[in-house]
């Protein structure tokens, strides 16, 4: 009965034993983390990661490239608007040189014996007489006082090579006409002179003898190359108000104006500037285009 019972206990001790150690490798399977398929997961999670940080490089660079074309942009416009300034000064240049040559040309054909006025026309040459109406009329709107002033700032730029002669009409109740030197004369210092002289001794007086004086400065100056009337009225008759007929004394004139002469007409008062249809304003115009030269009135 004793060995039966020793036999029993060794069986139950070693099946617990087994037991034990089945129990242990089943807590330690459990217990263990698989972290295999953990590492995998992670090593698997930057691809996405580099894929986001790509556009913002992109971008950057993007930002960088926008600035650099701005600067350029900012150095082509600095160029430009410094080409637009040398433009700008070549035309000035250009303007210059226009106006000087437009007067070495005016100088070429003034020594040819044309010669452009700075009122805008022209005389034929050098040899000029002056025919100024002093008539009663005259006395109006400083009318005579106009005429000396602009006379006189005239013959203070004339040359050397200007020869000129001043005649006036009428010369009181006694004289169609009243000359300065009866000849043409250069315009040297003391001639001028001698013109201021005449000029500040005109007193407006009398009527209007245009056929007169114009039949004595044709027949008297065949060496002039102008003649410049200067009046604010239509021809009349000697020492009378009565007016003298236009159509004959602009035949009568150019009967006598056998050599040629250039007749230039300036007409002196408003009425040349308000009214183109008056006798005086036809008159002046008419004598004027018949000889070839200038009409102007002021």
């Amino acid at each position: 009965m004793s060995k039966r019972r020793e036999i029993n206990v060794f069986n139950i001790a070693f099946l617990d034993l087994l037991s034990g150690a089945l129990g242990a490798v089943i807590i330690l399977y459990i217990a263990v983390p698989k972290t295999t398929d953990k590492v995998e997961v992670k090593d698997k999670k930057p691809t996405p990661v580099v894929q986001e940080v790509e556009p913002e490089v992109d971008s950057r660079k993007l930002m960088r490239t926008n600035i650099e074309m701005e600067e350029k942009l900012k150095e082509i416009t600095k160029m430009l608007n410094q080409s637009q300034e040398k433009v700008k000064e070549l035309q000035k240049t250009n303007r210059t040189l226009a106006t000087k040559q437009e007067k070495i040309e005016k100088d070429i054909k003034a020594s040819k014996g044309g010669i452009d006025a700075d009122v805008g026309f022209k005389f034929k040459g050098k040899r000029i007489v002056f025919i100024i109406d002093v008539s009663g009329s005259m006395y109006r709107e400083d009318r005579i006082g106009q005429v000396k002033a602009g006379l006189k700032m005239l013959i203070t730029s004339m040359g050397k090579d200007f020869s000129i002669d001043v005649v006036s009409y009428p010369h009181g109740m006694y004289a169609s006409y009243r000359p300065l030197w009866s000849r043409i004369r250069p315009m040297t210092k003391e001639n001028k002179m001698q013109i201021y002289s005449f000029l500040h001794e005109l007193r407006p007086f009398g009527s209007t003898p245009t056929r007169d004086v114009m039949k004595y400065a044709l027949q008297n100056y065949g060496d002039a190359s102008d003649i410049v009337l200067l009046s604010d009225g239509a021809p009349t008759k000697v020492n009378s108000k009565e007016k003298d007929d236009i159509g004959s004394v602009l035949n009568d004139i150019q009967g006598r104006n056998n050599r040629k002469i250039q007749i230039n007409s300036i007409g002196v008062g408003s009425d040349f500037l308000s009214n183109t249809k008056n006798d005086k304003y036809k008159f002046l115009k008419r004598l004027s285009e018949m000889h070839g030269g200038f009409f102007v009135g002021f």
